[in-house]
């Protein structure tokens, strides 16, 4: 379903990749999901996050912001930069700041944020096994179904095969 036409009376999770799309401006999909965090932003959408999902976010955008200012995609290389220059880290740090202070913006309006523990993580692990996905992934659908949200934000298309979330894209440009 694409992710403009979500109109749900009730709370849709964001996957990190709505986020890092809409920080990092991705080309396909940034103004569609800027389109979407303004509605989570002006309170016209409910959504939710987890610090697991921000985390995930946060680091997509640390490497996308040093792949940038390096010019490469070799996360071995950029890592290392991140270690060695603390001009470099400052640098691809402040994408995180910068977009910490929006995530400010949207918990004081339509964003809840929700905590992850141990348990939550455990309960994770079935349903890896059962629909086939990462870790953290799976954390994203035990976390879904612990909050009760029915409905994902995502480009991730291996959340489709989840029968308890209804998936809804970013239509890309």
């Amino acid at each position: 379903m694409e992710l403009s036409r979500f109109a749900a009376d009730t709370e849709i999770f964001i996957d990190a990749n709505i986020f890092t799309y809409f920080a990092l401006q991705n080309p396909i999909y940034q103004a569609a999901c800027t389109a979407f965090l303004s509605r989570v932003e002006t309170g016209e959408v409910r959504a939710i996050a987890s610090v697991f999902s921000l985390n995930e976010a946060f680091y997509t955008m640390l490497i996308g912001k040093g792949s940038e200012l390096l010019n490469s995609t070799k996360i071995k290389q950029i890592k290392a930069k991140l270690a060695a220059d603390p001009t470099f880290a400052t640098a691809c740090y402040q994408a995180c700041l910068d977009f910490s202070r929006y995530v400010t913006i949207l918990r004081a309006t339509g964003l809840r944020l929700v905590e992850v523990d141990y348990d939550l993580q455990v309960k994770a692990l079935p349903l890896g096994h059962k629909y086939c996905l990462l870790p953290t992934d799976a954390l994203h659908v035990a976390t879904c179904q612990h909050y009760g949200i029915l409905h994902i934000a995502t480009t991730d298309s291996h959340f489709e095969q989840v029968e308890l979330l209804t998936v809804w894209k970013p239509a890309p440009v």
